[in-house]
């Protein structure tokens, strides 16, 4: 036989048994997997997928499996699980979607991807489910809270999320917190916020802030009232007016709950009401008014002392002032008109 028909035998002998050697190769890949699953960090009522990429998956199916619940979810093309929010998704190639939508807090935890070789092959990615603050109304304070002066109080805030809210109070006026009598800050760390012997400037709105890094942070408002009697100061005790002109009397008040506030005429007894000869009005901020009675017109029987007073559930105070003539000015407007004619008279001689 020729020497080349010998080697083109012998050439083609080899190229076949490479073929041969390549097809069992390939023959036995095995899958595995391309990338590794992602760790996932998702707000709350978000959507999500988780990618499982295989490479020579060939006839094998892919699984995916929540851990923490114990539950498969899918296999293959198929949703297991009888949970709308999950579905699978194929692009065709290597990879194999798990989709969650509207995500849950009740969704975090392990996954694991799984391909049905023998041994089972698998790996695992996690799902971090974020959830803004929420305060438990149910576990704090009211949103009105009432307390005797002098006494201790503690307000409480409870708030859920994840990561775990953090609390922190404020007054909502921007005054600084008395946390203890010879201590103030502007503000208190913690889901309790303990106040001793409360006074009458602890009284108003405390805000609880909720917040744990994921918006929207929340914040709750309880009011304090700080229950005390009845306090009053009278600014001037004497004052004197002429006949016939108008003067005004007033009385510095303080108490909670709010009082019932009056003026009386101790002469007569009466009580007085605003009208064609009295005019009262009273300014009210917080738990202090200012009690104002103008009397117009002054004759000789208004002069006398006047009562202001304040009551309330817890006792009560009044005040005293007295209002005593005095002369009116002198004042003489013919002569002082005469003169200043003169004058205007006298000047036109010597000018």
């Amino acid at each position: 036989m020729p020497y080349h028909r010998i080697a083109c035998i012998a050439f083609v002998a080899a190229a076949v048994a490479i073929i041969s050697q390549m097809s069992s190769v390939l023959s036995v890949l095995e899958p595995e997997f391309a990338e590794p699953i992602p760790n996932v960090t998702i707000p709350v009522g978000r959507d999500v997928s988780l990618p499982c990429v295989v490479s020579n998956l060939g006839n094998y199916k892919v699984a995916w499996i929540h851990i923490d619940r114990k539950m498969i979810l899918a296999v293959h093309k198929h949703v297991i699980a009888r949970i709308p929010r999950f579905s699978m998704s194929h692009d065709g190639q290597k990879t194999w979607m798990l989709n969650i939508n509207g995500v849950r807090a009740s969704d975090k935890g392990i996954y694991m991807c799984q391909v049905n070789t023998d041994p089972m092959i698998s790996q695992v990615g996690y799902v971090q489910v974020v959830v803004p603050p929420n305060i438990v109304d149910d576990e704090s304070s009211t949103s009105s809270v009432a307390v005797r002066e002098g006494l201790n109080i503690s307000l409480t805030c409870k708030a859920k999320g994840n990561p775990e809210p953090r609390i922190v109070w404020k007054r909502e006026n921007g005054f600084n917190i008395t946390v203890d009598r010879r201590k103030k800050v502007e503000k208190q760390h913690g889901n309790v916020l303990n106040l001793t012997k409360v006074s009458r400037a602890d009284m108003g709105s405390y805000l609880c802030i909720a917040s744990n890094g994921i918006p929207p942070s929340v914040s709750k408002r309880i009011v304090l009232d700080i229950e005390f009697s009845p306090t009053l100061v009278v600014p001037n005790q004497l004052v004197g007016a002429p006949l016939g002109t108008d003067v005004t009397i007033d009385c510095l008040t303080e108490a909670y709950p709010r009082p019932i506030s009056f003026w009386s005429f101790q002469e007569s007894r009466n009580m007085i009401f605003s009208g064609s000869k009295y005019y009262i009005v009273t300014n009210e901020n917080g738990y202090k008014a200012h009690m104002k009675l103008t009397i117009r017109s002054l004759s000789p029987e208004d002069y006398g002392s006047y009562r202001c007073v304040t009551k309330n559930s817890l006792g009560e105070a009044e005040g005293s002032m007295r209002i005593y003539e005095i002369p009116r000015p002198f004042q003489n407007p013919k002569s002082t008109s005469g003169l200043l004619n003169g004058a205007a008279h006298i000047g036109k001689k010597f000018y």
